[in-house]
């Protein structure tokens, strides 16, 4: 039995090595060249485009059996311009399943200096439609003719790559529907086996540009894949990733991502699931692209929004407190305008503009030149937050229309403030509400658009900029200059505002402090950062006689006061005039019969050395 097998052995390897030598001397005779015309024609008649063989056809038997072919170009549809070209492929096949089972079995392919163009018109259609047509047609009618001549026929071609190297490929993608560009160049693949269920590695690095936004990503990664054909799935595992991001705008940013991504072909749907780093911040997430929708979930400890946001200028150091409004600068947010995606965000640490919040959780959902993030909650300042944000690119995508809603509850107002414009012209905890709307296409259109609505409900707090206790306490002057070093200390401050054009509009002011009640109107320009306001400051009557020489003569009196110009140095100015009426009608109720001739005395009296001439 042994003797048997061993003959049958022999046998089998005399009879491949005669048909490879055969092979050999068919291939040493045979030039390919000779078809070069007839293979231009057949591509012409099937595709109706032009292939143009710039190289010679070679055909090799050792190491492997194969072709190898130069220079060649594929035109567009019709035969003009080029959809794609390359400097050299080779294509090698495995020998035992062509001699025994006529399979032409594909182990290798090497693609040097490969280009192509993808496009696809506003309509949907592609450049490559009548390719692909072609391909499943014919697809089709094989397998028909297949069941109809069980085991007739030339050798059949089966797809099992044992390996694939492609080097210093450049594809691009006109997507005319989506109005962009991909750009991939310096596209480099080595891979293991591709076949149907069996594992394998790919490793692949390329540039990666896009137009709009104008981006441009370097990336490194290899991974382990297995091909599902049946189902059109590719199944990517283990994935090392390494990203280098640039733009035009100053935006530069570098990921380091581990995970896995499945790709369904059938469904046109990708999945992923990664974690790493990205810059300083750790990121764990899971998304899927379908039908071009982006869905995302992720999870992200620390987060400056700054840093990935476009910067058009140099950036500009903090203003001092006493410089006026902060310097104008371009907002460009038009790359947001085409944003198809839903999903949830966390963030552990978040700092946006000079803001800083924890625990962020956001619920985004943008489509069709719409964008929300709602929920928007935080906690913040020794509070918590919850809102909404939603930007709006329909009318203008250069020009979104934006509205904030929040809600912010025990809040550390002062900190707020500094940490969003550099100065605090107003402290205190408690409770603020904003609904605001605006445009434009740059701070300060977007102050000077700015409306809607504010409340404010603070405790212990200070306004910035006048001393409203010392002017009643010294009494020396009817006007003056505030500056940074004066303030006003309050229990308690109450006010609502109505905002258009960047104008705030108050009439119902309240504000309680040891020596003063305060009510007020008046408006705050908030794009220039001036003030036009009235405040009626009554002197509390416990008090009298405290404080100064002045503060009993006032005792229950309501002394006027106009605040105006820029609210780092506000003027003030007490209206005497109001003053003195005000005083004369309440000596006049306690005067005794007959004493009303000396009124003028008394109120002179009063009033005389708080107001010297």
């Amino acid at each position: 039995m042994q003797a048997r097998i061993r003959i049958a052995v022999i046998a089998l390897g005399a009879t491949v090595l005669a048909l490879g030598s055969a092979v050999g001397i068919l291939a040493a005779r045979f030039d390919p060249n000779a078809y070069k015309s007839a293979i231009v024609e057949r591509v012409r008649e099937k595709t109706h485009r032009t292939l143009a063989i710039g190289g010679d056809i070679r055909l090799a038997v050792y190491p492997r059996l194969g072709v190898h072919l130069g220079k060649a170009s594929l035109s567009e549809l019709g035969g003009k311009g080029e959809f794609a070209a390359l400097d050299s492929v080779r294509l090698s096949f495995a020998l035992v399943p062509l001699l025994l089972r006529q399979e032409v079995v594909i182990d290798r392919i090497e693609l040097r200096g490969m280009r192509a163009t993808l496009v696809r018109q506003a309509d949907g259609s592609m450049n490559i439609d009548d390719l692909t047509a072609a391909r499943v047609k014919t697809g089709a009618d094989e397998r028909a003719g297949a069941a109809g001549n069980a085991g007739a026929g030339p050798a059949r071609i089966r797809f099992a790559v044992d390996s694939i190297r492609v080097d210093n490929a450049h594809l691009r993608f006109d997507d005319r529907k989506a109005g962009r560009v991909f750009d991939i160049a310096r596209l480099n693949i080595d891979s293991g086996p591709i076949a149907h269920g069996v594992p394998s590695r790919v490793a692949l690095s390329a540039n990666i540009g896009v137009d709009k936004p104008a981006l441009n990503t370097v990336l490194i990664f290899e991974s382990g894949f297995s091909l599902d054909r049946d189902a059109r799935r590719v199944a990517m595992t283990e994935l090392d990733a390494n990203l280098d991001l640039s733009s035009r705008a100053g935006i530069d940013s570098r990921a380091k991502l581990k995970g896995s991504i499945q790709i369904d072909f059938g469904k046109e749907m990708i999945e992923a699931a990664l974690k790493g780093k990205i810059d300083d911040s750790a990121v764990s997430g899971k998304g899927a692209l379908r039908d071009g929708m982006l869905q995302l979930d992720i999870d992200i400890d620390r987060l400056d929004v700054a840093r990935y946001l476009p910067r058009a200028l140099p950036a500009v150091p903090a203003a001092p407190v006493d410089a006026g409004p902060a310097p104008d600068q371009p907002i460009d947010l038009s790359a947001l305008a085409r944003l198809r995606a839903s999903g949830t965000l966390q963030v552990g640490e978040l700092t946006a503009g000079g803001l800083r919040a924890a625990n962020v959780h956001a619920v985004l959902l943008a489509d069709a030149g719409k964008t929300s993030i709602k929920p928007l909650s935080a906690t913040l300042y020794g509070g918590n937050g919850n809102g909404a944000l939603s930007l709006d690119f329909t009318g203008d995508a250069s020009n979104p229309r934006m509205t904030l809603v929040q809600d912010l509850r025990g809040i550390s107002l002062g900190p707020l403030l500094f940490d969003a414009t550099g100065k605090t012209p107003l402290t205190g905890r408690g409770d603020v509400q904003l609904d605001l709307a605006t445009r434009g296409a740059s701070s300060m259109t977007l102050r000077e658009a700015l409306g809607g609505t504010a409340a404010l409900r603070l405790r212990d707090g200070v306004i910035g900029g006048i001393d409203l206790g010392r002017l009643v306490r010294e009494a020396k002057a009817a006007a003056g200059v505030g500056s940074g070093a004066d303030s006003t200390g309050f229990s308690e401050l109450n006010a609502t505002f109505r905002i258009d054009g960047g104008l705030a509009h108050n009439k119902d002011l309240s504000a309680s402090t040891p020596l003063l009640r305060i009510g007020g109107e008046g408006q705050v320009d908030l794009a220039h950062e001036t003030i036009d306001y009235r405040l009626r400051c009554t002197v509390v009557p416990s008090l009298a006689g405290q404080d100064g020489p002045a503060v009993g003569t006032l005792n229950g009196l309501t002394i006027p006061v106009a605040l105006g110009g820029p609210l780092a140095q506000m003027t003030w100015q007490v209206d005497v005039a109001a003053l003195g009426t005000e005083a004369a009608q309440k000596m006049r109720a306690t005067l005794p019969a007959g004493g009303k001739e000396k009124l003028k005395d008394r109120v002179k009296d009063v009033l005389g050395g708080l107001f010297p001439r």
